[in-house]
């Protein structure tokens, strides 16, 4: 047997013991899934009240597979009473979604390494309030984000509250993206801005 068989066999084995581990989780925390493919095993917090929907044909990757940018796990948190929407063949790479209120990603999407996906602001923007940790998080902003079908967010995006990528549309590697991208477009920069029409 070959040394490359032997990497094969391990990591075949490897991916197995993730997808146990992962539907494991999935079934704690009540996260409605069809199937799916786990490299790596991300971090999950799911918290009383929320609603998590996974689609087929999910794969998550929590592991370096040759892109500097993919060396981290991926961590899902969903706040009390807020729901998260992950429609079929949705593929992503060590990057973080946060939802608070809502954050839905329509079929097909595609999430590079080290993206942030996030519906809240974290802290007030009173600057008073947020000197208390018992008035810091009181009046936080928060506003749904949906990622429609096809789209493609590049690696290292950071996705605010309130976004909507339109269907087909890219996102540019290093891009901070707020409010809404329409259908078939790229955008990139930080402020994200339109580029050109696909």
């Amino acid at each position: 047997m070959t040394m490359k068989t032997v990497y094969r066999l391990l990591g075949a084995l490897g991916i197995r013991i993730d997808n146990l581990i992962l539907g494991l989780l999935f079934r704690i925390y009540g996260v409605r899934h069809s199937s799916f493919r786990s490299v790596g095993v991300p971090h999950i917090t799911v918290r009383p009240g929320a609603k998590v929907s996974i689609g087929k044909g999910f794969r998550i990757n929590n592991r370096f597979y040759g892109n500097a940018l993919s060396v981290q796990k991926c961590a899902i948190w969903v706040g009390e009473n807020a729901e998260l929407t992950i429609g079929d063949n949705v593929g992503i790479s060590s990057s973080f979604i946060i939802a608070t209120d809502r954050v839905t990603i329509e079929d097909n999407v595609k999430i590079g390494g080290s993206c942030h996906i996030m519906d809240t602001d974290f802290h007030s923007m009173d600057p008073e309030a947020r000197k208390n940790p018992d008035t810091d998080r009181k009046g936080t902003k928060t506003a749904p984000v949906t990622i429609r079908e096809n789209a493609f967010i590049g690696a290292s995006c950071i996705i605010l509250k309130g976004t909507v990528i339109g269907r087909n549309s890219i996102i540019g590697a290093g891009s901070v993206v707020t409010g809404n991208v329409p259908d078939n477009q790229l955008w990139a920069g930080n402020p994200a801005r339109f580029i050109r029409l696909l």
